[in-house]
Formats: structure tokens, sequence, C-alpha cells
């Protein structure tokens, strides 16, 4: 019961933030690109949940304190927010897209499209009835290969800005070498626990 009532704080965390994102935008910010603002600023709230939910095993190990655990206890409830607002952020998107009649290139139809499809299918399995009826492993294994590969996506996505001069700006910088460095970061605890765990057992 009590998992329950944290997720759904969590879940209303989100809500309330994208609410007031809303309400900021469409009644009291003045700019004609509330669209595309919508769309990038709600992109950055999922890419905090994402990247806190990404980094919650491996910060915890190197880094282990009453914060990290907290993170680390509730990277499901964290993950589930991401997929949550990552949704809002399709919503902004699509939106942005059907009032400019504009159309997203074929690459950011597939790759992110794969990368909702990723998200979609560790929300519908972050469920402990889920794991026993997967398999611990293929469950675990499924759940790797879906965040690493949205990180890949996200690393894709700020890369390419980064080569485009209008985009070329402090902001896609540090948020290329956050993810960046996530990568490196779960590299290193890959790296570490493993020789850890090898030590162990001899």
């Amino acid at each position: 019961m009590n998992k329950n009532n944290n997720l759904v704080k969590w879940l209303l965390f989100v809500l309330a933030i994208s609410i007031t994102l809303i309400a900021w935008l469409f009644l009291v910010d003045n700019s004609e690109d509330k669209t595309l603002l919508w769309a990038r600023y709600t992109a950055r709230i999922s890419f905090f949940f994402f990247t806190v939910s990404f980094l919650a095993s491996s910060i915890h190990y190197f880094l282990s304190n009453s914060l990290t655990n907290f993170i680390r206890n509730n990277r499901r409830h964290i993950g589930l927010s991401f997929a949550l607002a990552h949704t809002i952020h399709l919503v902004a998107l699509t939106s942005f897209f059907v009032t400019t009649n504009q159309n997203p290139d074929i690459d950011t139809v597939l790759g992110g499209g794969l990368a909702y499809l990723a998200m979609y299918i560790m929300a519908f399995t972050s469920n402990d009835n889920a794991v026993r009826k997967i398999g611990f492993k293929r469950w675990k294994l499924i759940h790797k290969l879906g965040a690493n590969y949205i990180a890949f996506i996200f690393a894709f996505t700020y890369l390419g800005r980064l080569t485009k001069e209008e985009f070329s700006s402090v902001e896609f910088n540090l948020l290329f070498s956050i993810i960046i460095g996530a990568f490196l970061l779960r590299f290193l605890y890959f790296y570490r626990s493993k020789n850890y765990k090898d030590y162990l057992a001899n």
C-alpha cells in the first residue's frame, strides 16, 4: 500500500510540474513559439527523471548516503515518472508539429518511436508480477537494453542539435555532457562492481 502511495505522489508531482509549465507558457509567456517551448521544456523534465533513474544504482555505489539510497529505493517510481513526463512531451511535440504544419524527418520518427516503444514496455513491466512472469534475468535484460537505448537516443538527439549552428549553445553542450557522463559512470560502475564480486568469489 505504501509503495502505491509513493507512486501516486511521484506521478502527481510530474503532473503538477507539467500543468504549471503549461499555465506559464499559455497564460503568462507572450512569445509566439509557445508549443515549441512546451515541447522543449517537457523534454527537459523527462530528461531529468530519466537521468536520475538511469544513474540510481551507479550513484549509490560511488556515493552512498541517505539521498542516493532514497533514489535507488524509489527507482521504479522515478522511472514511471519519466514515462509519464515523456508522454506529456510527446503530446507537446505533436502539438508543435500540428500547429506549425511541419513533419518530423523519418530518422526522428523511427528512432524516437522505438525509444517510446522501449519506454512503454519498461513501464508496463515495472511491477513485481511482471518480474515473476518474465523471470528476473530476462526482465533485467529488457530494462537494461531499453534504458541504454533511450539514453543513446537522448545523446544522439543532443549531438544532432550541436551540429546545427542555430542550436549550438551552452544548454545543449551541458545536456550532451550529462548523458555522456552518465554512460561513463554506468560503465565504471559495471566494471568496478563486477571486479568486486569476482574478488569476493575468490
